[in-house]
């Protein structure tokens, strides 16, 4: 297994945990009720108003109409027989069916009860009430007839009790259904029964038995993949007791459909137009004060109950209802959740891309649920986020716990030797250590003392420390801030390189200007350094760009981070060049390229380095371009004149530049040097496959 892969599995186990953990909860109190909550929200912000079945209506009892009537002589409760009206007006408009949410299971004068009876025979399709128990009741402890038994459902509730509707009424019924629901955990009404089982036959809930009167379908027809026994309702707009002006259903007050009826009897014109009820599916329920089977649903605080019956009527009808989705739905979600979270703790250091991700994925894990609500199914909202918010705590927490010590680590082994800024880059990816060393491609620096053998004779060990540890905190403060890795210090010298542990940009010509700015700096310190009655310090630098290995290199138990190989010792050996030429900033051809226009130089030689056979080409850094003192410029191009004469051979004239050099711009070491070539050139003839270069004979 790939170490970084390797690396993870503690994080994927924290993870696995905290999605278990998630999972488990579903079935707690506390989530289930957040998760109905975010339900609850998801129907009031995304029902569909348009989407309720027109077919449906209401006829209220209202508080109106018992006024009217109450005003007539009619107090309340009424008899029966006002409902016959109600009937024999249904049956003339042409209504599919009428269903009584309204119990009736006491006796009211045989002459009234006998009245409502025939109405309901004559009507041939009401549906009438029964109110199951879940407790054994003797005074109610008969079945209702075997005919309005029905294939049982799979999860049909065990009921022990019922109370029916009186006998004459029951028998003139075509279809009973049981109103009683019970609420959720949190006392909202989401769901109805669509069975239930008395003295072990099944019979239909209300709204069951309506969407069978209205379809002519049985219950299995109706619900076949619904399971549980029970019907989620979906809601399609708020109750007609909270905003009128946004009622799911029309309604319409029994006053106005009795007066009606009356009306059509005298030949008058109805209050209302009875083709209002054609093939619709009427129910009949309490609106009155003090009437009202109250219930809190989703959609609205105060909801009658027979709007809930009516809707779970609807779902059944149009098959709309809202289905809970399965258990790998929810583990899906969970996983992506926690993925999200993981994804996000990775980005610990970078606050603002976390922040983004968390509130990104906080909106996908809503918005799907979202779109599946909308098409009728019920994804986990609650678990999701959960697993979210908690994964990225458990995640982020294990990263400050495990990776944290790994950058403080990195960043105190690295912080004596990387600039602050580099440090915080590799504590980000420490992947780019490698440990063992990879190739890569830098540009290396070398200095050392002029004389420093010298200053160790004439001066204190305590001298000599105050100086050194002044001398290399100024030049290496340098390094650092330019990004730069301090390799080392050997004695008196400092090596460092750039583009690595992280890549770098224009590696060469930041050495350059690291080499240029420290010349600057020691300038000034050698004024401060004579007040203190140091001698003069003088340093030599030496520059190289290419390849080399660079990582960690040493023991398992000891070791350094440092940088091998012939392009470091090349850097090496010019710093000890500047000796054979005078100079101070010497850098070989690779740098010079890398570099670019940014800088002006003077072409030195070409040369071969100890233990190589291919020459390369050597320059004096003058400065920067545009920065460096023209009369410096003026030298280096008079000098490099004299460079193709001497290497074609003319080694008379050759001197003549040199010479001029010299008495033009003062004593220059580099063209002694080649005075001295040349004559001696001239004594004794170069050899034929002589091609102008000249080894260094010091490293």
């Amino acid at each position: 297994m790939p170490k970084g892969l390797r690396a993870l599995l503690p994080l994927a186990a924290m993870l696995a945990v905290t999605g278990i953990l998630v999972l488990a909860s579903r079935r707690t109190g506390v989530e289930r009720a957040i998760e109905l909550q975010t339900l609850d929200w998801r129907f009031q912000r995304l029902s569909v108003p348009a989407r309720h079945d027109p077919s449906i209506v209401h006829v209220t009892v209202d508080q109106a109409s018992i006024d009217h009537f109450e005003a007539e002589g009619t107090g309340w409760p009424w008899p029966r027989g006002i409902y016959e009206a109600l009937l024999r007006f249904m049956k003339k408009a042409g209504a599919k069916g009428v269903v009584f949410d309204v119990l009736f299971t006491n006796p009211s004068t045989a002459e009234d009860d006998a009245v409502f009876a025939k109405a309901i025979a004559e009507n041939g399709r009401v549906i009438l009430a029964l109110e199951s128990g879940r407790d054994a009741d003797p005074r109610h402890s008969a079945a209702p007839p075997a005919r309005f038994a029905i294939s049982a459902p799979a999860g049909a509730l065990e009921r022990k009790s019922a109370r029916l509707p009186i006998a004459p009424l029951l028998a003139a019924a075509r279809l009973i259904g049981d109103a009683k629901a019970d609420p959720d955990l949190d006392g909202v009404f989401r769901r109805v029964p669509l069975a239930v089982v008395l003295n072990g036959k099944a019979y239909p809930t209300l709204p069951a038995a309506a969407a069978m009167l209205a379809t002519g379908k049985s219950l299995n027809e109706l619900a076949p993949k619904l399971t549980g026994g029970s019907l989620l309702v979906r809601f399609h707009g708020k109750s007609m007791t909270s905003d009128r002006s946004i009622k799911t259903y029309d309604a319409y007050p029994i006053g106005d459909v009795i007066l009606s009826w009356a009306a059509l009897e005298d030949k008058r014109k109805p209050v209302l137009d009875p083709a209002l009820f054609k093939d619709k599916l009427v129910f009949v329920g309490m609106s009155a004060a003090g009437l009202l089977d109250n219930h809190p649903t989703p959609v609205a605080a105060v909801m009658p109950g027979t709007e809930v019956v009516a809707a779970a009527a609807d779902n059944l009808i149009n098959g709309d209802y809202l289905t809970r989705g399965p258990f790998s739905a929810a583990l899906l979600l969970v996983l992506l959740a926690l993925l999200l979270a993981g994804a996000a703790s990775r980005l610990a250091s970078h606050q603002g891309w976390t922040l983004a991700v968390m509130l990104v994925s906080t909106a996908l894990l809503v918005a799907v649920p979202c779109a599946a609500f909308r098409r009728g199914l019920w994804l986990d909202m609650a678990a999701p986020q959960f697993a979210l918010w908690l994964g990225f705590a458990a995640a982020s927490a294990w990263s400050y716990a495990v990776e944290g010590r790994q950058k403080r680590y990195i960043q105190g082994a690295f912080s004596f030797y990387l600039s602050p800024e580099v440090v915080r880059q590799i504590a980000e990816r420490p992947e780019a250590l490698a440990l063992g060393g990879e190739r890569r491609e830098a540009t290396f620096y070398f200095s050392d003392i002029q004389g420093f053998t010298s200053f160790s004779e004439i001066l204190t060990p305590e001298k000599l420390t105050q100086l050194m540890n002044r001398y290399l905190g100024e030049m290496t403060e340098t390094v650092l801030e330019s990004g730069g890795t301090l390799d080392k210090y050997i004695g008196d010298a400092i090596m460092s390189f750039w583009g690595a542990p992280l890549p770098c940009e224009n590696h060469a010509l930041i050495a350059c200007k690291v080499a240029l700015t420290n010349q600057k700096k020691l300038a000034a310190l050698r004024d401060e350094f004579a007040r203190l009655g140091y001698p003069p310090v003088k340093n030599r630098i030496g520059l190289n760009t290419g390849p080399a290995i660079i990582g960690n290199m040493g023991s398992p138990k000891r070791f350094s981070y440092t940088a091998i190989g012939d392009t470091v010792n090349l850097a090496s050996r010019l710093e000890g060049a500047n000796k054979a030429y005078g100079t101070y900033i010497l850098i070989s051809e690779s740098t010079r390229q890398g570099a670019g226009d940014a800088i002006e130089v003077r072409e030195l030689d070409f040369v071969k380095v100890k233990g190589k056979s291919q020459a390369i080409r050597v320059y004096e850094l003058l400065g920067l371009k545009g920065e460096a003192d023209k009369a410096l410029l003026e030298k280096a191009r008079l000098f490099e004149s004299g460079l193709p004469l001497f290497r074609t051979r003319k080694f008379a004239e050759a001197i003549k530049i040199f010479e001029s050099v010299v008495s033009r711009h003062g004593e220059d070491h580099a063209c002694e040097n080649y005075i001295e070539r040349c004559e001696h050139y001239i004594r004794e003839a170069p050899p034929a496959d002589w091609d102008g270069s000249h080894a260094l004979t010091e490293k």
